[in-house]
């Protein structure tokens, strides 16, 4: 078995070894992805999740609440009791921001003499375009409540009126690059991308020499045959990876705060479920042409829906569900997640095994589709 496999192996980097790319494919490609991030951004960031931490409970903390989701950017989907929920919250990805009402903070407001009361919010600065949006809205949000208590504390006399102070941080990306998010999620897209493609070249490939006929009767069987296809792929598809990740952490200098080995063992994970999209496609393609623009035209579907181009959050519902289907989704917020947040993965379990399930169907898929043209 492993005889005939390292064989087909060796007979897929020679064969890859002349293959080249077709120009059209990029403006046939550029067109579909414009296409589909118009649509998906055609609304703006809004309801993104907030968690509330409210150490006060007093008319004037649900009311600085309410002044939040007013702005239509926030939904105070979390009340929570501690900060280390907050933090949990934050890691795991499940809100994009957070409000800290401190103890004291009615009472601050009603009494001039004390200091003026402080409100902390804090953004989950992996995702700078939602991050950016979240600190303008709070911003404008706890300026506006405090104006309005101003204005009735000098309707009833007081001599003194005392400012609402904020005080505002920014969790993962403190200075807001939005390089620091951008090129993760090329890094993680490049990875799902060529091997997706190289995969899908290789049994169109043989179909279109006519060499198919030739495989289908040797004793190769077809999970020995996927192997063997899959091998150059992966092999490809994960050294362009690593060399990607080395130059974005040291030449554009994004910071690594997980786990290198967790990164590269889940990428590699991930690799195997990424190319069985494009054994499936090449099954069903008759040349290497077809696979190619087919596999192409789904890298754009899921570049669009994978939150690469605009949150996921904020896209229509119905578009939301479907991007569940697509691995390069949860594999962002993974591979954000141990480069900038340095997460483990007891943070973010529930999406590998959306990943694991998802690489498992597709690939029974395939080795039923390869079955079958085998028979």
């Amino acid at each position: 078995m492993l005889g005939r496999i390292w064989t087909l192996i060796i007979k897929e980097l020679i064969q890859l070894r002349r293959n080249t790319l077709l120009w059209f494919m990029a403006i046939f490609g550029a067109l579909l992805e414009t296409a589909l991030v118009a649509y998906s951004g055609s609304v703006p960031i809004e309801h993104l999740p907030l968690a509330v931490l409210d150490q006060d409970r007093t008319w004037a903390s649900r009311a600085l609440v309410v002044a939040l989701e007013n702005t239509e950017t926030f939904d105070a989907n979390y009340y929570l009791t501690d900060l280390d929920e907050v933090r949990r919250l934050i890691d795991r990805g499940k809100a994009t921001a957070a409000v800290v009402i401190p103890r004291g903070f009615a009472k601050q407001l009603d009494d001039p003499l004390t200091p003026p009361p402080q409100v902390q919010v804090i953004v989950d600065g992996s995702d700078s375009t939602a991050a950016g949006t979240a600190v303008g809205a709070a911003e404008g949000a706890v300026a506006s409540f405090g104006q309005e208590v101003s204005l009735q504390t000098m309707a009833f006399g007081e001599e003194k009126v005392m400012p609402l102070d904020i005080s505002m941080r920014v969790w993962f990306n403190e200075e807001m690059k939005k390089s620091n998010y951008t090129t993760p999620s090329e890094a993680g897209f490049i990875v799902g991308a060529i091997a997706a493609m190289i995969a899908a070249a290789a049994v169109a490939r043989e179909r279109e020499m006519g060499t198919l006929e030739q495989l289908m009767v040797t004793p190769l069987r077809p999970i020995e045959m996927l192997i063997g296809k899959s091998a150059a792929a992966i092999l490809i598809g994960y050294i362009e990876f690593v060399l990607v990740v080395l130059m974005i952490h040291f030449v554009f200098e994004v910071p690594m705060r997980g786990s290198w080995t967790l990164l590269w063992v889940l990428s590699f994970f991930y690799m195997l479920v990424e190319l069985s999209w494009g054994l499936v496609v090449s099954a069903f393609a008759d040349n290497q042409l077809q696979a190619l623009l087919l596999v192409f035209c789904i890298i754009m579907v899921m570049m669009t829906f994978s939150g690469y181009a605009y949150p996921v959050d904020t896209m229509p519902r119905a578009m939301q569900l479907v991007s569940n289907i697509f691995p390069i989704r949860h594999w962002l917020v993974v591979f954000r997640s141990i480069m900038l947040k340095g997460a483990g993965i007891a943070d973010f379990w529930p999406r590998l095994l959306a990943i694991a399930a998802l690489g498992v169907l597709m690939m029974s898929a395939a080795v039923l589709v390869l079955g079958r043209k085998v028979e």
